[in-house]
């Protein structure tokens, strides 16, 4: 108990540390980020089952993207739209789609990160997409609040951590659809944010509760009744085991259980990628309580 205690009173101190220097020098490292050379350099490797860009931002920022497939059709330059970019503290459009004003852009790498499969290209993948950004601008440490977000069509951002790197900083996510991502600062309690992941699961099961088979969905319905009644009593340890057993469910799961194909055309709901991505980034959360 005094470990956990312990543990908790590092997060919260590394989580006030980050917010109250981060607030004195935003406004700050932005114009000096701005102010630097701001031409945009992509250097992007296509494979068959993704790609790998080696970005310099600014003068000052630089990053490398790394988007993988498990089955892909049409990964190539031409079906892809990438764009980089440093986003104003003042962008209220930006600022509206964060999940409260608890998540904030890190002073260091103010950067919006858009990938955009074009509509009429034919580009599609199956189950899970993942994604892996690495910067030397920002720095990871114990209790560090930096996670990666995600926004769908113009959405409100999510948080999609599934791993995070020592050193440099290293972040690593996945979901079912595409377009923005970003690397934030999130001080919301680490307990309100597993509670957040758990109804955007809960909810999302439901919406497509009829395109799932219905032995499946029954199966996930239950473990995701006894999940939320852990989570309510603070048993994260018997919490975590029983997502591993909803990601289990998801993972034997085929296209004839649940539909599991996006594509560019976005007349698909890649409800299997969805829901293993949501899992997945819970058992990340409850880790690191």
């Amino acid at each position: 108990m005094m470990a956990i205690l312990a543990k908790r009173d590092t997060q919260n101190r590394s989580r006030l540390l980050y917010c109250l220097s981060g607030f004195l020098i935003f406004i700050a490292s932005f114009f000096i980020a701005t102010s630097a050379q701001a031409s945009t350099e992509a250097n992007v490797v296509y494979t068959n089952d993704g790609f790998t860009a080696q970005v310099q931002v600014t003068s000052l920022i630089e990053l490398e993207v790394s988007v993988k497939f498990e089955n892909a059709v049409g990964v190539a330059a031409e079906n892809f739209e990438l764009d980089f970019q440093i986003v104003s503290p003042l962008n209220t459009n930006l600022l509206n789609r964060l999940p409260g004003t608890l998540v904030s852009l890190p002073a260091d790498f103010p950067v919006l990160i858009s990938i955009k499969p074009i509509a009429d290209r034919g580009f599609s993948f199956e189950g899970v997409a993942e994604i892996e950004i690495y910067t030397k601008n920002l720095h990871y440490v114990a209790g560090s609040p930096l996670r990666l977000f995600h926004s769908s069509d113009g959405g409100e951002f999510k948080d999609i951590t599934v791993t995070t790197g020592a050193g440099s900083y290293r972040a690593r996510g996945q979901m079912g659809t595409f377009s923005d991502f970003l690397i934030a600062a999130d001080l919301r309690t680490p307990v309100s944010v597993v509670a957040g992941k758990v109804t955007a699961f809960s909810d999302y099961l439901q919406a497509q509760s009829s395109v799932i088979e219905s032995p499946t969905y029954n199966l996930l319905s239950a473990a995701l009744s006894i999940l939320q009644q852990q989570v309510s009593a603070g048993s994260y340890g018997s919490a975590q085991n029983t997502v591993n057993e909803i990601i289990t469910i998801l993972e034997t799961a085929d296209g004839a259980v649940m539909p599991s194909i996006w594509r560019s055309s976005k007349d698909l709901q890649n409800v299997s990628g969805t829901l293993l991505a949501q899992a997945r980034t819970i058992r990340y959360s409850l880790r690191i309580l």
